[in-house]
């Protein structure tokens, strides 16, 4: 099977992450989109995020009912913090009958040479890269030319989980972005608040 990872701390998981993940596995041709939640992003340290348990619980309440996606928890159990690549190594020795292939927004492309170990991650999964906004990324970059990356323009990812969590701590009580059980949610347990 072809499975596309989506790899993110989802604090909190909304709806342009299914989007995206919808839109890719069609567009990329893949049997399954795993949404694979991160503890603590190495780049992000200063973020303040909702425990894991939580985070957790929002990604499957999220996916609940969408065929195709899937929430993972395999980083959950590894060393901190973790790195893609190491996800890359544990997912391909878990399941060595998959292909992998790592969804990512520009923004995240833009500074992919400062990821440990890219070119492995590159041996490990295809990358599938799709548009963000401002994203910095150079339309030249080498890592556009490497074979094993491959752009899609029709996958936007227009929101970002610090608007939604902007939104709840002005205490917003329409939260669009998320999917509603993602809303009811955060509400019974009083989080961003």
């Amino acid at each position: 099977m072809r499975i596309g990872l989506l790899l993110g701390t989802f604090n909190p998981v909304h709806l342009s992450h299914l989007l995206v993940a919808e839109r890719l596995q069609k567009h990329a041709r893949l049997d399954e989109v795993w949404l694979v939640l991160t503890p603590r992003n190495p780049f992000k340290q200063g973020e303040t995020l909702a425990s894991d348990a939580h985070r957790f619980a929002m990604l499957q309440l999220a996916v609940a009912g969408r065929s195709g996606l899937a929430a993972s928890d395999v980083e959950l159990g590894m060393p901190q913090p973790n790195y893609t690549v190491d996800t890359l190594e544990l997912l391909a020795t878990r399941h060595p009958e998959h292909q992998f292939a790592l969804l990512m927004g520009e923004d995240n492309l833009a500074g992919f040479s400062r990821w440990r170990s890219p070119e492995r991650i590159l041996e490990l999964a295809e990358l599938v890269v799709y548009p963000r906004p401002d994203s910095g990324l150079d339309p030249e970059s080498s890592w556009l030319q490497h074979p094993r990356v491959r752009q899609v323009d029709d996958a936007l990812m227009a929101r970002s989980s610090t608007s939604v969590r902007r939104s709840v701590a002005e205490g917003s009580e329409t939260l669009d972005d998320l999917p509603a059980a993602v809303a009811a949610y955060i509400r019974d347990h009083d989080l961003y608040r």
